[in-house]
């Protein structure tokens, strides 16, 4: 799309007209535009022409008045009123184009009309007058150069044809007519100028959208790289800290339930050993997996927290409600039956699973983030002390050297894997 815009923007300037699926575009976007603008100018067109009827009684004088105020009042003034109410809303540039065409068409014989029937000294005038018609509404009307071509053509064919028809054309008197006539074909220039511009003009908006939202896709994509882990494809260490941090924060102000799971595959490292790294990469996906599935119906955030270790947030989940997600991220991992080759009779790979919850208010009690952390950790563990393949849980202290539960029990230090 980006070369088509810049094939339009180098286009040669006789060629007005976009590559195919812009022109399409463009067309699809000017098509309807409100018809206020062309009907306020209409307006004053037409209240120019009735003040210029004094001009006409001037030139006419009372006694002979009477045709041109019923031509301008009869015919002209119900076509431009017609025209008028016909752009009502957003009309297409069709019937723009055709209530301004019908405007000047009809205004350009009545001032010829004028000039027929008026003094000789003042036919001149009229003729300037009728080939300035077409002129100001030309340049006005917000015009397709295609449909000016039609405007300005129909205005100088008529023009022509009236000042011959109506003997206003003679070898004394052929100069003035044939020079004003010209005026008519000016709004051209104008009309192609303004297409052209604002095709161009188009075509840089649209490239500066497109460009707007390559760049917003771009930073979308380096965001969720920022965030995600390359393998897994759940959060990352340094995702899963920030929205810690924002729902600790949010759990203090309304004062609710916030539970945090550490989890670690068991014997990992032997896995890596027996079955090689691939097959380890395998594992690590497989068990994020069933992880992402067993917290998304708890609303959890699920993130890779460093090696064979995963952690769930779980805004909202007591101490209770903890634990169950942490049986059923535990079950979860152990139907997956990954067989380890670096365990007696290829048993699954398994996990174990520490879980706390606290709640916000504890906040006042000086309970932190890392406090969070670091009861999750205990329970983790423990579960690892206990045998493996099991959940243990710790309810957070603030400044704690050792977990606060149910039992008072010393913890020893976790076997590895």
């Amino acid at each position: 799309m980006l070369k088509r815009i810049e094939s339009g923007l180098s286009r040669p300037w006789y060629r007005l007209r976009l590559p195919d699926a812009l022109e399409a575009q463009y067309r699809a976007e000017t098509a309807r535009l409100s018809g206020f603008y062309v009907q306020s100018w209409l307006a004053v067109f037409t209240l120019f022409n009735i003040l210029s009827l004094v001009m006409d009684r001037e030139v006419f004088g009372p006694q002979d008045f009477a045709v041109p105020l019923a031509m301008t009042l009869g015919v002209f003034c119900p076509v431009a009123l017609a025209s008028i109410i016909s752009l009502r809303g957003r009309p297409t540039m069709v019937r723009v184009s055709v209530a301004v065409l019908a405007t000047a068409l009809v205004d350009i014989v009545v001032v010829l009309n004028s000039a027929r029937l008026a003094p000789a000294s003042h036919t001149d005038v009229y003729i300037i007058i009728a080939t300035i018609v077409p002129l100001v509404v030309g340049l006005i009307a917000p015009l397709p150069f295609r449909h000016c071509l039609w405007f300005c053509g129909a205005s100088f064919a008529l023009y022509v044809g009236l000042v011959v028809g109506l003997g206003l054309f003679s070898a004394e008197r052929s100069g003035l007519p044939l020079l004003v006539s010209g005026l008519i074909l000016v709004p051209l220039k104008l009309c192609y100028s303004r297409e052209w511009d604002a095709r161009n003009t188009f075509l840089i908006g649209l490239r500066v959208k497109l460009q707007a939202e390559a760049l917003a896709r771009a930073n979308a994509r380096l965001t969720v790289l920022s965030e995600t882990d390359s393998l897994t494809a759940l959060s990352n260490r340094r995702h899963f800290t920030e929205r810690l941090g924002a729902a600790w924060g949010l759990a203090g102000e309304q004062d609710g339930w916030l539970g945090v799971i550490l989890i670690d595959i068991d014997h990992f490292k032997r896995l890596n050993d027996t079955a090689g790294h691939a097959e380890g990469d395998r594992c690590l996906v497989a068990v994020a997996a069933a992880l992402q599935t067993s917290v998304e119906a708890w609303g959890g955030l699920a993130a890779r927290y460093g090696g064979e270790e995963f952690a769930v947030l779980l805004p909202g989940a007591d101490p209770v409600q903890a634990r169950a997600v942490g049986e059923v991220v535990r079950a979860a991992v152990a139907d997956l039956a990954i067989r380890h080759p670096g365990l007696v009779a290829n048993r699954p790979v398994t996990v174990s699973v520490g879980v706390t919850a606290a709640r916000g208010r504890t906040r006042d009690f000086g309970i932190q983030v890392s406090d969070l952390l670091k009861a999750a950790d205990f329970a983790l563990y423990a579960a690892k002390n206990e045998g493996r393949n099991r959940v243990e849980s710790f309810l957070p202290a603030a400044n704690a050297n050792r977990p606060t539960g149910s039992a008072d029990r010393v913890l020893t230090a976790a076997p590895p894997g």
